[in-house]
């Protein structure tokens, strides 16, 4: 006997039996339809049936909201509300969605004022065809910084009036607001081919920058007797663009996956110019004249363009072996639209990656995986450097650094019973690096040419009772070569975390302490000009630096009546590092232990309240207190000395922040919600005083949904 497909067996079992009625009720006396089918045929009108008996309700959601947002401030708003736009504004939004057999569609949009919106669009048709459309921006309020305001002298180096003053003066800009408007455009459109386990993906995605930034520069030397340090306004735009093109399919037990990218940073506005003193070599026994000066362009941008290709490649999913595979081979290249230097444009970064993955479950308790990377970076196709600005045009530069690096990854899970996971894990990093040397030189780096560094952690997980979560970490990792001065040469950190809840209440509790140092940093200081001279340079006795970072986290919930939720939450972070900084310059003598210190104490507190069937009340409360500060150990250079630098550079900032909410909902479509918020930047030290500011914001709206 034939077995009838899943989508046509129940239509044809339904057939023979209307059929059958039918023929019985031939032989029997007439009578009239029972009201009954009557109602449930119309019961099932607006109902969608498909070939596979699968019923779907046709689902469709509108509405939209209008309102205005009023703002207001004291003082300076940028650090009180660095994302938000400090200007009253309509505002509104709206959404439209509906769900049927064949596809959905789903539109959606608000918008606050003209520099923060978004906007979202799908349509999906069967899966076949799905197309995704999204614009959004948000502005960011960008400081102003204060240059020194008396002008100072210092000692000339270039020779005959070596040891003469030479004035350092500051050009300030005037008083304004500096912000930024960041704007991002997507569209996304997928293809299935409909019968057969392949997808063609296109993307398109845009990012500009565009306001007014504060740009700093200086006109300064080692000689000379006037130098400038320099702050004014400058306009930005800058449009990132990429494309892409990828196409993945099923092919059996294997997925094949290949992508293109192609992405463009241009900045459109003109390079910024500016006149430029001549200046001497400085050094030596006599002085020779090195830049030229004159209107000089200056702070560039690069336009570049940016191509990448992947392939993957990966086993199915569902087995208890899984594989997978990927190579990546990328190349930027530098579109520098200097007019007074040649040699830099079209030099490129070429990129290529490599990855395999290993993952072995044999059973629900055992997990095995096994991953490997490597990355080569690799700096190709660059011309001398020309450049009038020099007398010499013909510039000797380093070159960049290239590298390798190998990383080997080993994760192994265990579950001995149930409600406790063991977690193991091993990564190793290998990097080797070109053009690096112990002693910086003139085409080479102070780098060491290899490093390994190895890192290891274990994790247990205990679900020990209903409720009740604990999870405890520690990690170690140790580097034989670290490469800068931030780098560590040992680290350890361990990280404790238990939640419980029940069912009026909870609490969370998180602790996390890092310990990490380095007994081998090196400064290299100079001995004799000229700094460029490989002879004048030597490496100081090694000097260490240590690192210690702790941050805990305690939040509790409660329920105490049915249509209230309070909670409250206080972290507590800390950073302290202790290494040597040079002052003054880079000569022997020149250094001196220091400390820098940064705490935190942060303070919240939220209530959420269902006052009646129509009216919803929310607020919320916190307070965050920062301190920090450099201090260097007292140590006197010369005529100089390390005094009164732990007083301007002493922060003591309290941010704090209110936020109330109310909604009350007149009929089952119509409500009105009314916001307020309150933000308050505040800094104790009077030297940074002048960044404080309040903002204040209302926004009222009417919100209809049918």
């Amino acid at each position: 006997m034939k077995t009838l497909h899943p989508a046509y067996g129940a239509p044809s079992l339904l057939l023979l039996l209307l059929l059958s009625a039918g023929n019985a009720q031939a032989e029997a006396e007439p009578r009239d339809a029972a009201p009954e089918a009557e109602r449930v045929a119309l019961a099932e009108e607006g109902k969608v049936y498909g070939g596979d008996e699968r019923v779907v309700e046709t689902l469709e959601q509108k509405g939209g909201q209008i309102g205005y947002s009023f703002v207001d401030g004291r003082g300076y708003g940028g650090r009180a509300a660095p994302y938000g736009f400090l200007h009253s504004s309509r505002s509104g939004g709206l959404f439209y969605r509906t769900l049927e057999k064949d596809g959905n569609f789903e539109l959606e949009g608000n918008f606050l004022n003209e520099n923060d919106y978004h906007g979202d669009l799908l349509i999906d048709y069967k899966g076949d065809y799905r197309l995704h459309l999204r614009t959004e921006a948000l502005f960011h309020n960008l400081d102003r910084e204060l240059l020194f305001s008396q002008s100072f002298t210092s000692a000339r180096v270039d020779p005959p009036l070596l040891g003469q003053p030479a004035s350092y003066t500051s050009f300030q800009d005037p008083a304004t607001d500096y912000g930024i408007t960041v704007s991002q455009d997507i569209a996304e459109f997928r293809y299935r081919l409909h019968n057969f386990p392949l997808h063609v993906n296109l993307g398109y995605w845009r990012l500009v920058r565009e306001g007014t930034v504060q740009q700093r520069y200086a006109d300064t030397g080692f000689e000379g007797d006037t130098n400038r340090i320099i702050a004014e306004a400058r306009q930005i735009r800058q449009v990132t663009q990429e494309g892409r093109l990828g196409v993945d399919a099923h092919l059996g037990w294997v997925d094949l996956i290949y992508d293109f990218k192609v992405r463009t940073f241009e900045d459109q506005p003109a390079i910024p110019t500016a006149n430029y003193l001549a200046r001497n070599t400085g050094f030596g026994t006599v002085a020779a004249p090195e830049s030229v000066g004159g209107v000089r362009q200056h702070n560039e941008n690069p336009d570049s363009i940016f191509f990448s290709n992947t392939v993957k490649l990966h086993t199915s999913l569902t087995g208890g072996i899984v594989g997978s595979a990927s190579y990546s081979i990328d190349q930027r290249e530098n579109l520098s639209r200097l007019s007074d230097t040649v040699g830099i444009k079209h030099a490129q970064v070429n990129l290529q990656n490599a990855a395999g993955d290993f993952v072995y479950t044999p059973c629900k308790e055992f997990s095995l995986a096994v991953k490997y990377r490597r990355q080569e970076l690799e700096h190709d196709n660059r011309d001398p450097l020309v450049s009038s600005n020099f007398v010499d045009p013909q510039q000797s530069v380093k070159p960049p650094v290239d590298s390798s690096k190998d990383v080997v990854l080993v994760n192994l899970a265990f579950k001995p019973m149930a409600g406790l996971t063991l977690n193991a894990e091993y990564r190793g990093e290998m990097v080797h690096r070109d053009h690096v040397s112990d002693l910086p030189g003139a085409s080479t780096w102070a780098l060491p040419a290899n490093s390994a560094t190895q890192k290891g952690s274990l994790a247990l997980l205990y679900h020990p009772i209903k409720g009740v979560r604990l999870t405890a970490k520690y990690a170690y990792a140790t580097t034989d070569h670290p490469a800068y001065g931030n780098s560590y040469e040992q680290r350890h950190e361990g990280e404790l975390l238990a939640t419980y809840t029940s069912g009026r209440w909870g609490a969370t509790a998180n602790v996390r302490a890092r310990r990490e140092w380095n007994d081998s940093i090196e400064h290299f200081i100079v001995n004799s000009p000229p700094f460029s001279d490989p002879v004048g340079w030597s490496a100081s006795s090694p000097l260490s630096r240590t690192r210690a970072a702790e941050d805990a986290n305690l939040g509790v919930w409660v329920n105490p009546v049915k249509r209230l939720t309070l909670s409250a939450n206080y972290a507590w972070l800390s950073n302290s590092v202790d290494q040597a900084v040079l002052f003054t310059g880079v000569g022997a003598g020149s250094e001196a232990a220091s400390n820098y210190l940064s705490r935190a104490h942060v303070y919240g507190i939220t209530a959420n309240l269902a006052a009646t069937e129509e009216l919803d009340l929310a607020l919320a409360l916190q307070q965050i207190r920062s301190e920090s500060a450099f201090t260097p150990q007292l140590v006197t250079f010369g005529s100089a000395d390390t005094s009164g630098i732990r007083e301007i550079t002493r922060q003591d900032t309290v941010i704090s922040s209110a936020a109330w909410r109310g909604e009350y909902r007149f009929t089952k479509q119509f409500s009105g919600k009314l916001e307020y918020t309150l933000q308050d930047y505040h800094e104790r030290n009077k030297a940074y005083s002048d960044q404080n500011g309040t903002v204040h914001a209302v926004v009222a709206y009417l919100t209809a949904r049918w």
